[in-house]
């Protein structure tokens, strides 16, 4: 695993001394989640799933109603799993909206929805009011390009109740930290989060820039008051999953029509996230985009001031396309600055020749959207992210509208998309 030296001291928790999501709570929700998608209840609720999403996605293209059947796969996986860790008894940490993937003898299918980002880990931890909560961190080597921790109040994920950013995380010097969740205030207390009524879960999202040197943070969680409860049995997971997957179709479906419902091929310009669902120290610029085979959708940004940022194409459902074969997503660390400072991306199902190139798969609507991570919160107006062009041209006319863009020849293509996937196997390496 390229510059990824042994960080972790393995135990009957860590597994990898390298690789901070190879613990004993990973395997233990997904080896019971697969128990779970084997169950007839919830086969049955994923097919009245598919039936719901059906219903209220009739404007969607041909090529979008042809991806149904696979995202209605990863929707029912992404709650099923969310169920099997949603004990606050007997917390766990586990990441979910992962790429399919082999690993200590389990296949895990995909369970990407909502918008997921190619760069973040996504990890759940349970916790309820009146819960005490100790997480122990470990930084490893620079750590992550950005984290947040965010408690949220529903499975959909969209409703926070507080927050920690990576701006206001003590860290020892040699990467350690520890994060407090609990019913009373700071009162004092570093890195601490006070739960509400309705906690669910503790969310902790970590950006990832370097995809060869950054690797999430190493946590391990404990409950401190335990009350003695048994643990969940899975029937009351699989009602749990059950009822939240189909409970969110709503939720998700406005997700998805914010995009859709507007106007295709123009851009909303960058907002705040917290309103729609997403963090609070993030803007977001995003819109459907139709784009033919034979043109690009042109978009030029600034940097934003942002800690962090990307930008990913989703097909219809809001699911990132094939990021870890492809330029389907690209961050701070992989894009290339056009003469005057700026950034321009072309967008479309056919190499353009420039190297911000963001790959549709062959798709010709989709969702794109462009996240500034960790701005400042004393960032002057005038640095803030921006929109700085957007249009829709023919191939043959690229050249005209990215003048101070860098290209690139089809073998340095092979070899950026070659080190993309060389990158993310490091994810699951041991």
């Amino acid at each position: 695993m390229p510059g990824i030296p042994e960080w972790i001291e393995t135990d009957d928790y860590f597994l990898s001394s390298r690789n901070p999501i190879a613990t004993t709570d990973q395997l233990a929700v997904q080896r019971t989640a697969l128990r779970l998608l084997a169950r007839d209840d919830v086969k049955d609720s994923i097919r009245q799933a598919r039936f719901l999403w059906a219903t209220v996605s009739e404007t969607a293209s041909e090529q979008a109603k042809g991806l149904l059947d696979d995202f209605i796969q990863e929707y029912g996986l992404n709650y099923v799993q969310k169920a099997c860790n949603s004990d606050p008894e007997y917390p766990r940490v586990f990441q979910n909206w992962m790429i399919a993937h082999e690993w200590f003898g389990i296949s895990m299918p995909s369970a990407r929805i909502g918008g997921d980002n190619p760069d973040n880990g996504y990890r759940l931890i349970p916790v309820e009011h009146g819960g005490h909560y100790r997480i122990e961190g470990k930084r490893l080597g620079r750590g992550p390009a950005d984290v947040t921790w965010t408690i949220v109040a529903n499975p959909g994920t969209s409703i926070t109740l507080a927050s920690l950013e990576n701006e206001d995380l003590v860290v020892t010097p040699d990467g350690r930290f520890t994060v407090t969740v609990d019913d009373q205030p700071a009162n004092g207390r570093p890195n601490h989060l006070q739960t509400q009524r309705d906690a669910l879960f503790l969310f902790v999202r970590d950006a990832l820039g370097d995809w060869d040197r950054e690797r999430p943070n190493a946590l391990r969680v404990t409950r401190l008051n335990p009350t003695g409860r048994p643990p969940l049995d899975e029937d009351e997971m699989a009602y749990r999953a059950i009822k939240w997957m189909l409970g969110d179709v709503p939720l998700y479906h406005w997700f998805t029509m914010l995009t859709h419902g507007k106007p295709a091929n123009r851009l909303i310009p960058p907002v705040a996230s917290g309103s729609v669902g997403g963090l609070r120290s993030q803007l977001s610029c995003y819109g459907t985009l139709r784009v033919a085979d034979d043109e690009a959708y042109v978009i030029t940004v600034n940097g934003g001031n942002a800690a962090f940022r990307d930008i990913v194409v989703h097909d219809w459902w809001h699911r990132s396309i094939a990021p870890h074969r492809s330029t389907g997503s690209l961050n701070n660390a992989q894009i290339a600055a056009d003469e005057d400072g700026n950034y321009t991306f072309a967008i479309g199902p056919t190499d353009p020749g420039i190297h911000n190139w963001l790959d549709t798969g062959g798709l010709n609507e989709t969702i794109m959207l462009h996240r500034w991570q960790g701005v400042p919160r004393e960032t002057p107006e005038h640095d803030l992210p921006r929109l700085v062009r957007e249009q829709l041209v023919k191939l043959s006319d690229i050249a005209t509208v990215t003048p101070g863009a860098k290209w690139v020849t089809p073998a340095e293509r092979q070899r950026q998309i070659a080190g993309r996937w060389s990158s993310w196997s490091g994810r699951l390496a041991l």
